[in-house]
């Protein structure tokens, strides 16, 4: 999946799924998918994904150091991390305090207030 170019099917192909906007559940829309790798997009109304450059370059600015700054980087990368159409950025918010604080003693309030 990480590899992947992701395709989207045609509008007749949609799957209907659950969605939630600002917090809560708003029963059922169409999602699209890759038709190569099966993922789902992520409906544009959510806070959409950034990639994992905006975070590296928040990573400094902690004090975080290059070998720290490498482990977190591996980390997400292995989570899948930048694939921006199967992640919303409350999510990728979410692992990137999750891999700092596991490498660091930053805080997450801290971390918090960079993103």
């Amino acid at each position: 999946m990480a590899d992947c170019k992701h395709e989207c099917c045609g509008a007749a192909e949609k799957v209907w799924l659950p969605y939630e906007f600002e917090g809560r559940s708003r029963g059922l829309k169409p999602h699209s998918y890759c038709i190569h790798c099966g993922v789902v997009k992520i409906p544009s109304k959510s806070k959409k994904a950034k990639r994992m450059g905006y975070y590296t370059n928040i990573l400094p600015r902690l004090g975080i150091t290059k070998v720290q700054i490498r482990l977190i980087a591996k980390e997400l990368e292995r989570m899948n991390f930048d694939d921006v159409n199967s992640m919303t950025r409350k999510q990728q918010e979410r692992l990137f305090i999750r891999a700092v604080k596991k490498h660091s003693k930053v805080r997450e309030d801290t971390i918090r207030a960079f993103l």
